[in-house]
């Protein structure tokens, strides 16, 4: 049943899911505006233990409506909405289009503030940068593979706690006055464990799917350290399994080929979920 809600759930999002109320932006927010009071430094959920407490909540609420009944299309039904909840990244779509229509008319300048908007902190040209393919990708482990990684480890609640992790920590760099600041460098760290091992798992994904010679170097690279970021193992990871040419970097031609990357390597991630399902680790 987990892989065929995650399927279904794929296809709907691509198809047209693209309303407030299939993003957890428009529950977190609302979540946040009625319990606002409950989550300020000297309030009742406050302290750092406090404001963990106020983030499992919603995914304790979705496994008791879960567990309300043993009918398995109430089951799956739940499964697919909460996934496409997840799943949603309307705004980085609209983004992504706006983008490939701004190097299309040949408007460079639009073409990097929609970059910037996107999340691409520096340009391939600048130190520490990156290129916006592999923006793309980063952009594409957060809203896909590692809502699926913990769906499948902890079923609706998992991907609930993962989706509303990524969105506070995506407020704080997104905003300029976001809520949560006093914790901020909890909800981070939290972040990144989240992201550890789901990191690693799509990354070799990338070199088994793309080059793998040269997906290997990098991946082995980063497989057990503990200081690099999860954004730089992934980012890395996919330039290199794709292995795009410094001339096609910026244009629509490295946006296509890592969009098409990325979209394999969800299937790469399908492949594994049907494996383990035929040994029966998985349900």
């Amino acid at each position: 049943m987990i892989l065929i809600s995650i399927i279904i759930a794929l296809i709907i999002e691509r198809l047209g899911a693209r309303a407030n109320y299939w993003q957890v932006d428009y529950y977190l927010q609302s979540y946040y505006a009625k319990t606002k009071s409950w989550t300020q430094p000297n309030a009742m959920l406050g302290s750092h233990f406090g404001v963990m407490l106020w983030l499992v909540i919603p995914a304790l609420v979705v496994a008791f409506i879960y567990s309300l009944s043993d009918f398995v299309f109430w089951q799956f039904a739940i499964n697919i909405c909460v996934l496409l909840v997840c799943f949603g990244c309307a705004k980085y779509r609209k983004l992504y289009k706006g983008y490939l229509n701004a190097l299309t008319r040949g408007d460079n300048e639009a073409a990097t503030l929609y970059a910037l908007q996107m999340g691409q902190d520096k340009l391939e040209d600048e130190p520490g940068g990156e290129t916006f393919g592999q923006t793309l990708s980063w952009i594409n482990f957060q809203h896909y593979c590692g809502v699926i990684f913990w769906f499948v480890a902890l079923g609706a609640p998992g991907a609930v706690l993962y989706a509303m992790v990524r969105q506070i920590v995506h407020w704080h760099h997104e905003q300029e006055n976001p809520p949560l600041q006093h914790v901020f460098e909890q909800f981070c760290r939290l972040f990144y464990w989240l992201n550890w091992l789901p990191a690693r798992i799509a990354s070799f994904g990338f070199l088994i799917i793309g080059n793998f010679s040269k997906g290997t170097s990098s991946w082995l690279k980063y497989v057990l350290d503990f200081k690099t970021t999860n954004r730089q193992i992934v980012t890395s990871t996919a330039l290199a399994a794709e292995q795009i040419e410094q001339q096609f970097l910026g244009c629509t031609f490295e946006a296509s080929c890592m969009m098409r990357l990325v979209k394999r390597n969800i299937l790469f991630y399908l492949v594994i979920i049907a494996v383990l399902t035929l040994f029966g680790w998985v349900e």
